[in-house]
């Protein structure tokens, strides 16, 4: 019994040894992650600028739908045709600024309301609540 006591410290001391041995070592660092670049935010189109709060891109980086109407009509080019509209409250990210125009992105997730708008017969749109 005493035989199987030293030999099991023995073995004990052993790995201890071989485990200080690799401690000794210099860690081996990882090479460096490169994380992908954030892509561009999408446009969503052309909206008239003084029915927002942002008329001039530089100075401002938000700007929210203020219309006295439905919505806001978005459209594909500056006062081309409507594509959809935006409730008031809507926030916008302005992207170029041409005349009176402004290229927008979305500042929010849009779900339809499933109502149109009665000025230019499209789609009325807002932001998605989380709940």
């Amino acid at each position: 019994m005493k035989k199987l006591f030293l030999t099991g410290i023995a073995v004990l001391l052993a790995i201890s040894a071989a485990y200080a041995a690799d401690e000794g070592l210099p860690p081996v660092a990882a090479p460096p992650v490169q994380a992908a670049p954030i892509p561009p935010v999408p446009p969503l189109g052309w909206v008239y600028s003084p029915y927002t709060m942002c008329g001039d891109p530089p100075r401002c980086s938000t700007g929210v739908v203020n219309v006295p109407a439905d919505g806001l009509n978005v459209r594909v080019a500056p006062n081309g045709y409507p594509v959809m509209s935006l409730v008031n409250g809507t926030p916008l990210i302005p992207l170029q600024r041409e005349g009176d125009w402004l290229l927008v992105a979305a500042g929010c997730d849009l779900t339809p309301t499933f109502a149109w708008s009665w000025t230019a017969a499209v789609p009325l749109n807002r932001c998605w609540v989380y709940f």
